[in-house]
């Protein structure tokens, strides 16, 4: 069965080198060998890469709109931070051992019990992949109507981007995949040309002047952190490829702490000066329309293939029915049904939620490689492995619930919910081994 997952936090990630190697991991359940090692940097140059998203542009306007500019940097950072911190000890699990997340959860949870996780990876990435294709329809719909005469509603566009998502997904995967590579650094060359611009329209210090308000500071945070917490969760699907410790260490904070910084901060601005949340929009009245248009384009479909893609492997990985294109196809369909319905219009609601339910299955592989001392990933141990781990699958899905409860119901340990629900599942699966007395071989 194929379940290696490559993927990223609320939405995929694109190869890690454009080469042979590609081929070789999408079918992979071996450790990777350590001639393929490369650097800390490369590494979190990919990630700052992923990190470029309409997703991410439009949670940044909303935050800085909800939250004014200056708060809103603050929550970033600390956002940033938080992702930075909480990626180290998983990107450590990755290069230790040169497996996949989904081998890695495997070997925690149990086969059956996996099967679980992978579930609920399987309804974020689609999630993930819903908000992308409402967005993406609705900067073709945006990029029409300045550029042409045609009367196709906005749903038209974002269906017909979901098919060519879904058909380049089935057919042309590889292909899309390093284009990624390629695409997305123009974009945010293009981005930050736009900050230059709006800049010189009003100047920072008079952006930080202003105050939003809607959206309190531990909402901010969460929603930052739950924007990338899937892509720290399977980090090790890159650092299996480091060389060392220090290169995880210098992937992770260059990477998810320089990345959905750059990602945050640079999608404020054009916000505030232009008072627009649609990138198009604003793109259009400084004259960067085409331009923009065409990176954007790529940018987001080659992202929103990899989300897809991630969705049909953790699909198959939880629920094992149909061949890879049947699933991609059905997966396809519901997630362009949910972006026509409008799932976006509740954009940082999702995020909170995913930075609520996704870091207790962290917590549990952390505890259980750190603490437990669980580090024998040979191919003997996994064959031997028990269908399921009771103790982790229990509080691997169960914190998560607990904590959203606890979140909605003005409840916090540390007042940022991604936190808690990471701390509590340590706690818990640590106080439950010990409790129980059991190993769970």
């Amino acid at each position: 069965m194929k379940v290696t997952n490559r993927r990223s936090c609320s939405r995929g990630q694109p190869a890690l080198l454009a080469n042979k190697q590609v081929d070789h991991d999408a079918s992979s359940r071996t450790p990777v060998d350590e001639l393929e090692a490369v650097s800390g940097f490369q590494i979190g140059i990919v990630l700052i890469g992923i990190s470029i998203t309409l997703p991410l542009m439009y949670s940044a306007g909303e935050l800085a709109q909800g939250i004014g500019l200056s708060k809103a940097i603050t929550a970033t950072l600390v956002g940033a931070l938080i992702l930075s911190l909480m990626s180290i000890p998983a990107a450590i699990v990755g290069v230790k051992s040169r497996l996949s997340s989904y081998m890695i959860i495997e070997h925690t949870f149990g086969f059956v019990g996996a099967k679980f996780v992978n579930f609920w990876f399987g309804v974020f990435l689609l999630g993930w992949y819903a908000v992308t294709a409402e967005l993406f329809g609705r900067t073709l719909f945006l990029a029409a109507t300045e550029l042409t005469t045609l009367g196709i509603p906005e749903w038209g566009y974002t269906v017909f981007s979901s098919a060519l998502v879904t058909a380049t997904t089935i057919y042309g995967f590889k292909a899309i995949d390093r284009l990624a590579l390629v695409a997305v650094p123009f974009l945010l060359m293009a981005l930050l040309a736009v900050v230059v611009i709006s800049l010189r329209q009003t100047p920072f210090q008079d952006l930080l002047l202003i105050e939003g308000e809607g959206i309190d500071m531990p909402t901010a945070i969460s929603a930052v952190v739950g924007a990338a917490i899937v892509g720290v969760v399977l980090t090790p699907d890159l650092t299996r490829y480091a060389r060392n410790v220090r290169d995880c260490v210098t992937a992770s904070f260059l990477g998810q702490g320089g990345g959905m910084s750059i990602a945050y901060i640079v999608g404020m601005i054009p916000v505030l000066v232009w008072n627009e949340l649609e990138p198009m929009n604003y793109m259009f009245l400084i004259g960067y329309g085409a331009m923009a248009l065409a990176v954007i384009v790529f940018a987001t479909w080659t992202t929103n293939v990899i989300n897809l893609y991630s969705t049909a492997l953790a699909a198959r990985a939880s629920v094992p029915l149909g061949q890879y294109r049947s699933v991609v196809v059905v997966s396809g369909i519901v997630g362009t049904i949910a972006a026509v319905i409008g799932i976006s219009e509740n954009l940082i609601g999702f995020l909170v939620i995913m930075g609520l339910l996704v870091p207790p299955i962290a917590g549990v592989y952390l505890a259980d490689f750190f603490i437990f001392k669980r580090t024998d990933f040979s191919p003997a141990r996994l064959e031997n492995r028990p269908a399921i781990r009771i103790n982790a699958t229990v509080v691997g899905l169960g914190t998560g619930i607990v904590s959203t409860w606890m979140y909605f119901s003005g409840m916090s340990l540390t007042s940022i919910g991604a936190l808690d629900s990471l701390f509590m599942s340590l706690v818990a699966y640590v106080a439950l081994q010990k409790i129980t007395g059991k190993s769970e071989e």
